[in-house]
Order: C-alpha cells, then structure tokens, then sequence
C-alpha cells in the first residue's frame, strides 16, 4: 500500500490550478452549510443536497479550470484524504505551500520526461530476455 504523502503527492498532480482548489474550499462550505440546514429545519432528507453541494463545486473545478477528471474517479479512498488535507491546507491559509508542492511535482514529472526510456526494446540484452 502507499503511504499517504505518496498518495497526496498524486493527488495534488491532479489539483495544480489554484482557483480548482478554491472550488472545492467553495464545495466544502456549501456541503457544512447544507448540513447545517439539514440540521436546523430538523429535515434528514436535506443531507442529500450535501454531496451535490460538494461536487457540484468541486467537479467544476475540474472540468473548467484543470480540464481533467477528479481523481475520486480512479482513487475514491486518495481523493476523500487528498480533499480533507488540500482544502484543510487552504482554509488555514496555508495555499502558498500547495504551490510550493505542485511546483515541484511539475519539476519532477519535466525532469522524468527529458530521461531517456529505458524500456526492455531501447536497452540491449532485454529484447532477447522478454
């Protein structure tokens, strides 16, 4: 299993664009405000407007501002950890090491693609093995 800093890593991969992350602090408290509702008028049925609130925002996020899927998609368990730390992380304004981070994930995955490949048809001796 991965560690969690391995996951937030991927899941920040997925998250570079600041005003995506700011839609989902917005999902965030509209979910709590929703909850709050549900609360207050004593309507159990309204908590079913806490996920639409979250996602609606959030998934927007994505789709407008990254221009790429959510992660909950492939790794629903990474993006339910992923969100409560990012947005966590935003709330207590703590954004500017978010951007720390993505920059240096981008640097990573730039310096990952100018290594030459080194798959089994580019390195001698492989080919023959596999």
């Amino acid at each position: 299993m991965r560690q969690f800093d391995q996951r937030f890593e991927e899941y920040m991969r997925g998250h570079t664009s600041e005003a995506s992350r700011w839609m989902h602090v917005a999902g965030m408290a509209a979910a709590v405000g929703a909850a709050a509702m549900a609360g207050r008028r004593r309507r159990p049925a309204l908590l079913w407007a806490v996920p639409g609130a979250f996602f609606s925002f959030a998934w927007s996020g994505h789709f407008i501002f990254e221009r790429n899927l959510p992660v909950g998609f492939t790794d629903p368990g990474a993006a339910f950890s992923g969100d409560l730390k990012m947005i966590f992380m935003m709330a207590t304004g703590r954004n500017t090491e978010l951007k720390e981070l993505v920059e240096h994930l981008q640097r990573q995955d730039e310096a990952r693609a100018d290594e030459p490949s080194t798959s089994a048809q580019d390195t001698p001796g492989l080919r023959e093995a596999a």
